[in-house]
Order: structure tokens, then sequence, then C-alpha cells
């Protein structure tokens, strides 16, 4: 039986994990199959025939949020990610409400993804695949098995959740490359650059911007290294090369991905690929054969499970940051267990998001409770990025950073894509759209509030530990 050890004096491994390790975190965080069967249906169903610019330009617009997290972690590493980079830039008060927003980023990552799973991809291939229809009723234990692996391995710790995500994933992104690539030869006269436009869109600008929107979402999890900076020697060094290499791995593969996916499918039709449900496992069979549609099928669900470990990995190493520092969450849940993992925050973690995405199933449908549930985890992401690039220009300006650029000019520049972007996709806000706002700034209000009553000397604290600089661990 594994002890617990003393909460006030424990730190997490800073031999947990490598550059390969810390690369997969961010991998498995933009589950390059899941998001294919997930995400990329859903940019389909705005953008249409112009999924492939969509991409482009998500891609374009994620690269300069990138900048943010490659230049802090030049600086600041530690368990809090961006929970650490906007306090030091902007203080402690803003530091926990930009970690409170990646956190609710994170944790509805695992929400929707438990019901798109459940509630969605599941009978989708039942019908699909089999002719089978599911009972109503289904979605809910698969949830709750999907909820109980999830637990299984996040509980064992960063080593052997990473070390399933290294292999799987490489597995998984060889295997979409392939498909991809297959699908493209298929379609031989139907490929044309015209996709690269507005030309089969079909659709009005603000509803494009909604597919822009879920694009930004799909290659934006590339930052999810950022929640290991305690866990890694050199962290100042490892983590951004890893960012950046999973951004460009993964932007590639997708905007190769949609530019496939629509070309074989037809860029006219695009209306009802999402319809589809499963449109990826359609192609596969009506292209292979059934036995590839199943591969497919058991690539995707892997995805799905492993982009849904990463961010409870990333949440309960943001909760355990906060509870450390004595902000948002009890003490107590800052505790490690023998093997130096936040089991406690992994644990609650984990009922929390089995409640929420149980009762939002419940009560809105489960496809409904997945646009809902993707929908806040993508304002949540888009808000935190925002108060990490303004704290950027912050930090650099009291650190005399050079670099106006790449400090205070590219930042400011991605903060006004994404509120353009936002403010396209969520007016008017309608139900049951406004409840995705609703789960967001709820709890930030809240904090906010409670923050105010806190001792301002455990507010000054939040968010300062940097592992930046330390002494290299003994081997």
């Amino acid at each position: 039986m594994r002890e617990s050890v003393d909460p006030a004096t424990a730190t997490l491994d800073p031999h947990a994990v490598g550059f390969w390790q810390l690369t997969y975190q961010s991998i498995s965080l933009i589950a390059p199959a899941g998001a294919m069967a997930a995400t990329l249906t859903g940019v389909a169903a705005y953008a249409q025939g112009g999924m492939p610019l969509a991409l482009l330009v998500a891609v374009v617009a994620a690269a300069l949020m990138v900048n943010t997290t490659v230049q802090f972690s030049k600086h600041v590493a530690s368990a809090g990610g961006f929970y650490g980079f906007i306090a030091h830039g902007m203080g402690g008060r803003w530091g926990t409400i930009g970690g409170l927003l990646f956190l609710l980023s994170y944790f509805n990552i695992i929400t929707n993804a438990l019901l798109f799973v459940a509630g969605v991809f599941v009978p989708g291939v039942l019908t699909t695949l089999f002719g089978v229809t599911a009972p109503l009723w289904l979605w809910i234990p698969v949830l709750m098995l999907l909820t109980g692996l999830l637990y299984l391995l996040a509980v064992r710790g960063v080593r052997p959740s990473l070390r399933y995500a290294v292999w799987t994933g490489t597995l998984e992104i060889v295997a979409l490359f392939i498909f991809a690539i297959d699908l493209v030869v298929t379609a031989g006269p139907a490929n044309t650059s015209a996709v690269f436009t507005l030309h089969d869109a079909h659709v009005p600008l603000p509803v494009f911007a909604l597919g822009v929107l879920l694009g930004m979402f799909t290659v934006s999890g590339s930052s999810a290294a950022t929640s290991l900076g305690e866990e890694t020697a050199t962290p100042e060094r490892r983590i951004r090369w890893a960012v950046v290499l999973a951004y460009l791995l993964s932007s590639f593969l997708f905007v190769f991905l949609a530019y496939a996916l629509t070309v074989a499918w037809g860029p006219q039709r695009m209306g009802g690929f999402a319809h589809a449900l499963v449109p990826g496992v359609v192609l596969a069979r009506s292209g292979v054969g059934l036995w590839a549609a199943v591969i497919l099928v058991l690539l995707i669900l892997n995805s799905m499970y492993a982009g849904s470990l990463s961010p409870v990995l990333s949440s309960a190493r943001l909760v355990y940051a906060m509870a450390r520092d004595g902000v948002v969450f009890p003490s107590s849940w800052s505790e490690l267990d023998g093997t130096r993992n936040p089991k406690r925050a992994v644990r609650w973690v984990m009922l929390a998001a089995l409640g929420l995405s149980l009762l939002t199933g419940l009560v809105l449908g489960p496809f409904e409770g997945y646009l809902i549930l993707i929908t806040a985890s993508s304002i949540a992401l888009f808000l935190g990025h925002i108060l990490a690039n303004t704290a950027l220009a912050f930090y650099a300006r009291d650190q005399r950073l050079r670099g106006r650029a790449r400090h205070v000019l590219v930042p400011q520049v991605a903060n006004l894509l994404v509120l353009i972007v936002l403010v396209a996709t969520l007016l008017p806000l309608t139900f049951p759209l406004w409840l995705a706002p609703a789960l967001i700034l709820v709890p930030c209000l809240y904090v906010w509030w409670w923050l105010a009553r806190t001792p301002r000397e455990v507010v000054a604290r939040a968010g300062q530990t940097n592992a930046v600089g330390r002494e290299p661990p003994a081997l």
C-alpha cells in the first residue's frame, strides 16, 4: 500500500518526465483521431466545404497564442502552467483567475469527451457498422465505465500515463497519415485547391467563424505540457520545444486530414458530413472495408481515452498547485502519495467530471450536452489565453526582456483575433448556448469574490512557484 507523504514538505518528482513524454502530453490533449471524429465534425458543420480553409486560418491564429506559451516557458515553469505564467506577470489575483479558466477548460475537455464517446460516438458506430440502434440509456453505463478507466490509470501517476500516451499516440499519428493519404489518392480528379477558399463554404462569415473557433480549439492543446513544469529537469528548455513540436505536427496533420476528408466526401456535400455522426468511419468502410472501419473506431476510442487522460493530469496539477498555495481549494488536496502523485486532486477531478457530464447529459441529452461543454471549454481556454497574452507584456516590461514584437505585439494581435471570433460566434446568446459562458463566468465571479476576502499575503504568493533556475535534480 502506498504511503502518503507530508504535503507541507513533499514535492512533485523532478525526474518524472522527459522530452517525449512532455510532447505527448500535448499531443494527447489534442487527441488527433478523437478530434477527427468530434471537433473536425463540428468544424465541418459550420464551415462545410471550406473546412480546410477554416483549419488553415485556425492554425495561423493558434500560432500567435503558442508564441506566448513559448516565451513564458523560457522563464517560468510550475505544476500550475498558465496559473504561474499569469501570476508572474499580473499578480496572484489575476493568476488565480487565469488558472481557474485553464482548469475549467481542461476539466470540460474531460466532460465533453465522456459525453461524446458515450452518447454520440458509440451509438453512431453501432448504427453505422452493425445496424444496431442503441438503447437510449446505454450512454450512462458507458460513461461511467470510461470514467473509471481514466481514474485507474491517472491515479497511478504521470509516468505510466505518459508511457501509454507515447506508444499509442505514435501509432495513432502514423495510422491517420496513412488514412488521409488513402483518401486523397482515392479521390483522384476530385482533388482541388478550391476547398482552401470560401467557394464551397455556403455559409455567412459569422457561421464560418465558429468553424474557425472550433479549429483553433482543435490545435490549442499543444500547451498542455506546461502543467508538468515541476516534473521535468530543465523545463525552460524542454517544455517550449515540446510545445512547438506538438503544435507543428498536429497542425500539419489536421490541415491534411481536413483536406482529405473534404475531397473524399465531396465539398458540395459537406453539409451532410456532420450529420453522419461518424463520417470518418463511413469513409473508411466505403473505401477500404469493414476491417478498416473497425480499426479506425478502435483508434478513435483510444484517442478519446488518451485525450481525456491528458487533461486529467493537467487539471489535477492545477488543483494541486492552487491547493498548495492556499487558494480556491483545500490545502489537503495538495497531498501526494508514495509515488509523489497528487492523488486527492485526481480523485476530485474525476468525481466532478462524472457528476457534471451525467447531469448535463440527463438535462440536455448527450449530443446537446456535448456541444455545450465543448463550447464552455473553448470559451474558458480563449479567455485564459487572453489573460496570458496580456500578462506576457507586463512580465516582459518588469523583467526588461528584449523583443517587443514577440512579447507585446504578437500577443495583442492574438487577443484581437480571439475576441473577434468569440463575439462573432456567441452573439446573440440563445438557450441553451448561454449555458456555456455561464459555466465559466459563474465560477470566476465566485472566486473573484472569495479572493477579496482572502488574506493579501496568501493572494500575493499565489502562483509564484517557479522551477526554472533550480538546481538540477540529483540522479
